[in-house]
This record gives structure tokens, C-alpha cells and sequence, in this order.
């Protein structure tokens, strides 16, 4: 059935053109597409058999996920169903993402300092679905994805609290796996049929191990919720349980205690691939744990990627000498993608600014060699903040990035 699914590319799904086979399995596969929305952007598509019993079903988790909307979960924009050489389908285009989590971790663990910034995120997007009386089921490594330089766990397989068996408490012991996998390269080791909880390493940083343990725990009503472990998370502790069983009562008002947290935006660090600075995020089929280990998601198959340093691109004040500019901000650039260059990469963005300062509209002026560098320096622009003035100001941000670092000029402009 993989042979068919690479026999797809090129066609057209519903007015969605197939332009890469991204990778899948028998059941499923995701390609490549352009979506023509409010802004014409990439975008992947993924297809998979319809199954005539629950095919209305699914279409309705999708319209349902569709409609959610947080900054650290996938937007999905379109579904349906299609037939293709006479094979029936379900179709879901949903936002194109560089990277994903099981891309990594074959390669090395985590350091803590990434693994915080993985969970920051997630645990938001996660509390969000929570909160609006959704649950993720299927949290794993390849759902965990770099889109626009950000983190986002994937929507396309949420469904509504109590539709099927599985509740937030599922969520987090899936989250507890990850969170051993990603700093380990190891899911925990424990036997099924044990009442024990799983063992969690000794080696992983004390906060880790904590929110793991509590994680991990064999009984549903003693895990920590999402709110609790980004408490703990952010350095303060929690209120121990004990070994008494919390009711679903006190379950559900904990998750809605979340809505008062400061939501923490995150960066996955994760390398680029080899055939391009920006590369696609296959979905990873299921695969078949060992009878020793147990998770809520697979163990990813091990890729060929290569290591990667994480860099930070914050904010940044600048006073310049007569006080024009408030914030600039430096694209974050994939070490990967700053190696491949070779002398330098240039690229200018026209950034208008309103009387407030705000950039009201940031446009390419020239888009240098590579398209990946300028979408970097396009993003960058959006975010820059200048002093209010008396009238709208246009602006020429230079920027220039070699393997050393990166570089920008700002260039107020008379036009």
C-alpha cells in the first residue's frame, strides 16, 4: 500500500495539489500541498482509507479541532473525503512543520534546558484542551513539532472528553513517557501486569524525575494534572496528593486553574534536514513497543540527523543614537542551515511602521539566495517595535547572516 501512496504524488486532492510524498505508513500518508487561505502558504496534507463505519466521525473530530485555536497547537484548515483511482479517502490539511520531536532523540537526549522549553509549550496547548473539554490521546515524539520556529503538538487526532475512554490523566502519562524518552532515548521499563509504578532513571535532573514519577503514576487519580506540573515546572512546589485517590471533581477543577497561568511561549530546537534548510514533518507509523515497555505513543524510527546546538533569539532593547528603535529582534537560525553558508547570505525587509510604532506590514525588498534566510528575516521584521512618531515611518532592515552570526542595519527610508 506504500507504493500507492508514492503513486499519489503529483495528483490532486480536492483542489489540493500533491506536490511530495512526505512519508507514512499502509493506512495513512502525508503530502506535501499549497493552501490559498487568507495568505497562500505551504502546507501538508494527509490522506488515509475512509472507513464507511466511521468516517462521519472522524470528519466531526476534525470540524471540532478545527475550531480550537492556540498558539501552541496545529491549526487545521480544511477536510473531506475523496476518492483517488477509485480508493476512497479522508483528507485533513493542517499547518506544514519543519521538524518533529522523534527526529532528534534517535540522534542524542535532550539537555534540561531544551527539554523545559519542549514541555513549556506543550503543557499550554495541553491545559487549553483540557480546559475546553478536549483530550489529546496520542501524545508521542512525532507530535511534538517546529512550525515557524516554535513548538506545536499535533489536533488532527483530539477528541472531546468523554466521546471515547481516554481522559487528561491519559494525557499525562503519555507526557510522562515522552518526558523520560526525550532526556534518556529510552520509554521508562515496567511490566504490565506489575501494580508497581514505572521506574524512572535516576540520571534525569531531580525536577524531571519529579513531575515524571507523578506522571507515571499507575493509578489515573493520583497523577499530577497539566496545571501542577507546570507548577512545578516553574520552580514552585506542589501540594503533595499523597497516596489518596483525587476525585474526578477535584480532577476537573485543577485543570481550569491553568487559565490564571502565564502562558510560556517555547522554541524546539531541532536540526534541519538534509536536502534542505526547511524540510517537511512525516507522520511516523505505529510501531510494535516490546512487551517490557508500555507507552501511549510508539517509539519513533531512528533517522539519520545531525546534532544541534540551540541558539536563542529573544527581544532585544536597542537605543540607538537618536532613540528611534525600542526593539529588535535577531532570527533564530538553525545551526544546520547557518553551516551551508558560504560567505554570506543578504536579505532586505520594508517594514512600515504606524504612529505608535507597531509594524503595521513587513515586505520582502530583496530576497537574497535563499528563501529559508529571508522567511527567517521576514519573521524577525514583524516583531521589531520603534517610537511613536507624528506619522507613519517606513523602514529598510538589512540583514546579513554568515556561520559567525548574524547581522542587521536598520535604514529609515524618505519613501
Amino acid at each position: 500500500m506504500k507504493v500507492f501512496w508514492q503513486q499519489c504524488e503529483g495528483q490532486v486532492i480536492d483542489g489540493f495539489p500533491l506536490r511530495q510524498y512526505l512519508g507514512g505508513g499502509e493506512d495513512q500518508a502525508v503530502f506535501l500541498t499549497e493552501y490559498s487561505g487568507e495568505t497562500p502558504r505551504r502546507a501538508a496534507i494527509k490522506l488515509m482509507h475512509a472507513d464507511p463505519e466511521s468516517t462521519e466521525s472522524r470528519l466531526g473530530r476534525w470540524r471540532l479541532a478545527s475550531q480550537l485555536s492556540h498558539p501552541n497547537l496545529m491549526r487545521l484548515f480544511e477536510r473531506g473525503t475523496w476518492q483517488l483511482n477509485k480508493v476512497p479517502l479522508l483528507y485533513v490539511v493542517m499547518e506544514y512543520a519543519e521538524e518533529d520531536l522523534s527526529q532528534v532523540i534517535p540522534e542524542r537526549p535532550l539537555t534540561a534546558e531544551e527539554t523545559k522549553e519542549v514541555l513549556e509549550p506543550a503543557l499550554s496547548a495541553l491545559q487549553y484542551l483540557h480546559s475546553s473539554g478536549f483530550v489529546h490521546g496520542h501524545l508521542k515524539p512525532s507530535n511534538f513539532m517546529a512550525v515557524d520556529g516554535g513548538l506545536k503538538i499535533s489536533s488532527d487526532c483530539v477528541s472531546q472528553i468523554g466521546a471515547g475512554s481516554l481522559t487528561p490523566a491519559d494525557d499525562v502519562w503519555s507526557l510522562g513517557m515522552t518526558l523520560v524518552e526525550v532526556l534518556t532515548q529510552r520509554l521508562p521499563v515496567w511490566n504490565a501486569g506489575d501494580s508497581r509504578d514505572p521506574a524512572v532513571p535516576e540520571t534525569i535532573p531531580a525536577e524531571f524525575q519529579e513531575i515524571a514519577r507523578h506522571a507515571l503514576r499507575r493509578d489515573p487519580r493520583s497523577r499530577w494534572t497539566v496545571a501542577e506540573i507546570q507548577q512545578r515546572l516553574s520552580g514552585r512546589s506542589v501540594r503533595s496528593v499523597g497516596s489518596g485517590k483525587r476525585s474526578s471533581a477535584a480532577l476537573a477543577t485543577t485543570a481550569f486553574l491553568a487559565l490564571a497561568l502565564t502562558i510560556v511561549a517555547g522554541t524546539l530546537l531541532i536540526r534541519n534536514r538534509e536536502a534542505a534548510p526547511v524540510s517537511s514533518s512525516p507522520v511516523q507509523p505505529p510501531q510494535t513497543q516490546p512487551a517490557q515497555t508500555a507507552s501511549a505513543q510508539p517509539a519513533p524510527a531512528p533517522a539519520p540527523p545531525t546534532p544541534v546546538q540551540r541558539t536563542e533569539s529573544k527581544p532585544s532593547p536597542l537605543r540607538p543614537a537618536h532613540g528611534e528603535i525600542v526593539q529588535q529582534v535577531l532570527p533564530e537560525v538553525m545551526p544546520r542551515a547557518r553551516n551551508s553558508i558560504q560567505g554570506k547570505v543578504a536579505t532586505s525587509v520594508r517594514v512600515e511602521v504606524d504612529p505608535s510604532g507597531a509594524v503595521a506590514k513587513a515586505t520582502l525588498e530583496s530576497t537574497g539566495p535563499s528563501q529559508y534566510f529571508s522567511d527567517l528575516a521576514l519573521n524577525a521584521a514583524r516583531r521589531w517595535k520603534f517610537a511613536p512618531a507624528d506619522g507613519p515611518q517606513v523602514w529598510i532592515l538589512k540583514f546579513e547572516f554568515t556561520r559567525a552570526g548574524t547581522k542587521v542595519a536598520p535604514v529609515k527610508s524618505r519613501s
